[in-house]
């Protein structure tokens, strides 16, 4: 149906899917990039000042309880959004392989035909 000529179709002479438009970026230029994220969302700063206060009991020294509680919610978010990073990774992984992709577009070919025929045989 004409689908081979579209510019974003996976062709034989050229790059697939999983590796056009990626790149190489260094875990340095990742982690400032991602903290200069952190630092100028206001949402954070308004979570913290927030939510932490509550959990500090009242004779204790406010500073130190609220440093220690936001380096408890720093380590579980670097706990958590590692966990996250390696699953997408391995999936990245995963639908990269050709023969995975290939079958991937075969079910979703199927499902989009097959919804195609319910709807032209169900009746108003």
């Amino acid at each position: 149906m004409g689908t081979s000529r579209w510019p974003w179709t996976p062709g034989p002479a050229g790059p697939s899917a999983a590796t056009a438009g990626t790149s190489h970026t260094s875990l340095r230029a990742a982690y400032r990039a991602g903290l200069l994220t952190n630092l100028a969302n206001p949402k954070a700063a308004g979570f913290a000042i927030s939510f932490l206060p509550q959990f500090v009991p009242p004779h204790a020294p406010v500073l130190a309880t609220v440093l220690a509680l936001a380096s408890i919610q720093v380590l579980v978010s670097i706990l958590w959004y590692t966990g996250v990073a390696w699953f997408v990774n391995q999936a990245r992984r995963l639908f990269a392989r050709d023969d995975v992709r290939r079958r991937m577009e075969q079910v979703s070919g199927l499902l989009l035909i097959g919804f195609g025929v319910r709807m032209a045989v169900q009746q108003r």
